[in-house]
């Protein structure tokens, strides 16, 4: 599938670099990185870059750090990006966050995973539990242990630490086995048909918590109308429940999910014939459904109107944006929050004078994008207005009015409480155990790639 894998940050920097087929020199990623250096939006950059007659550059871009592949045959691209995207997850588990200084520090770590994940360019094994049944979360105990003893303790065992080494009565194992950095892990799923959950799960609190995620995509034309639009949404679950248990989840709507993917661990035939999610839940966070509903006919929870008008001797912007109440007095837990307006100038804008009431508002000189930070979306209606000097021509200096260019506006927000797509869940059962778990639920919808054409 691959030939190799190349994890860039965003200024360009090689950082971690493993082939899988065969060494892959750094100067075939040339035409990428020459894309990257030259390109003030590093996302605007296409997924696939041709880099010759047989290489094929297919990259993501996840907080400022680029995961990047080489590929020499034909080969599905979802599964790329999803290969790609599940190595970012997985180092995100592990790590806690992925830069330049987390992946240095737990550099042997980061190849130990590669290469369970990966093995001569193909997925191998991918799943969060299995992983962390092989290969133990870096901790500074564990470097510490590994320094001491000049060998690494990141490759877990199920074989008893007496019978490995001999004994257990040296000072180094008796240390170890006091900071329970020795302990050993039986790998493998808790059963051949439950390969996904790990095994002899075992908490003092039992939990499970349940969150319901969805992003909204549109593009809306100058007259307010939504020529293209959807939802993506993810049901994400973080199961910190001891043994093997058997989870019921029962939705309002279930015929949300219907261009949907499922974790292996959901029973299809359960959901083909109740609509309900029957899984036993690999431990720890995951994603137990992904779905996407394309809809133009979305009810957005705020209203937001933006124009330009262009004048003979400057311009005129002016944006506005209110919480919908039909919206809001439904549901009464909703909070928009981190609302954020981003206003594309054309290039010919030399300065604006900008004000608003409520937030803060700027103008980024090099992109030439009104930043409008609102923050809480509530009460009365927030206005921004801009007067926009242009610039001049340098052989007459006369005013270069905007005549080609379109602005555009993109949106960013957050609403906590409130799924645009109406799913519920009803009901979160758990049962094949002897205790009463605590159970939560959380409905977010967020902005994905939101698009508003000004007229």
């Amino acid at each position: 599938m691959i030939d190799s894998l190349f994890i860039i940050t965003g200024s360009g920097n090689f950082v971690v670099e493993r082939h899988f087929r065969g060494n892959t020199p750094r100067h075939l990623c040339d035409p990428f990185m020459d894309k990257l250096r030259s390109c003030e939006r590093p996302e605007e950059i296409p997924g696939v870059v041709c880099a010759n007659r047989r290489h094929v550059l297919v990259h993501i871009l996840r907080e400022k750090m680029v995961l990047l592949a080489v590929v020499t045959q034909e080969e599905p691209i979802l599964a790329l990006f999803e290969l790609l995207d599940r190595v970012y997850q997985v180092l995100l588990r592990y790590l806690g966050e992925v830069n330049e200084d987390t992946l240095r520090q737990n550099f042997s770590t980061v190849y130990l995973l590669l290469d369970e994940m990966i093995d001569s360019g193909l997925p191998f094994t991918t799943e969060l539990n299995s992983l962390e049944s092989i290969i133990a979360q870096p901790s500074t105990i564990g470097k510490v242990v590994q320094v001491v003893s000049g060998s690494s303790s990141q490759v877990l065992s199920d074989v008893p630490a007496d019978q490995a080494k001999g004994g257990s009565g040296s000072s180094l194992g008796a240390i170890t086995n006091a900071l329970g950095v020795g302990n050993q892990t039986q790998i493998g799923g808790a059963s051949s048909e439950v390969w996904w959950r790990r095994q002899n799960v075992v908490y003092a609190s039992n939990e499970v918590y349940v969150d319901i995620v969805e992003s909204i995509d549109c593009i809306v034309d100058g007259k307010g109308q939504m020529i293209s639009g959807g939802i993506g949404g993810d049901i994400q679950v973080n199961s910190k429940l001891s043994g093997l248990p058997e989870v019921l989840l029962t939705l309002r709507n279930p015929s949300t999910l219907q261009n949907v993917s499922f974790h292996p661990c959901v029973r299809l035939h359960r959901f083909e014939r109740d609509r309900a999610l029957s899984f036993t839940p690999p431990d720890g966070e995951f994603t137990l459904a992904s779905y996407w509903m394309p809809d133009t006919t979305l009810t957005m929870p705020f209203n937001f109107s933006v124009s330009v008008q262009w004048h003979a001797e400057h311009g005129k912007l002016q944006i506005s944006a209110s919480p919908k109440l039909a919206v809001t007095m439904q549901h009464k837990q909703m909070l928009i929050d981190k609302f954020c307006v981003n206003v594309r100038l054309p290039s010919c804008i030399a300065s604006a004078n900008l004000d608003c009431q409520g937030g803060t508002i700027r103008l980024d000189e090099q992109s030439k994008m009104v930043v409008w930070h609102i923050g809480k979306l509530a009460g009365q209606e927030n206005k921004a207005e801009a007067t926009l000097a242009y610039a001049t021509d340098p052989k007459d200096h006369s005013p270069i009015i905007p005549s080609e260019e379109k602005c555009t506006a993109q949106l960013a927000f957050v609403v906590k409480g409130w799924a645009i797509s109406g799913i519920r869940l009803d009901a979160c059962d758990v049962s094949g155990t002897s205790y009463t778990p605590y159970k939560a639920s959380r409905y977010t919808t967020t902005s994905g790639k939101m698009d508003y054409r000004i007229a």
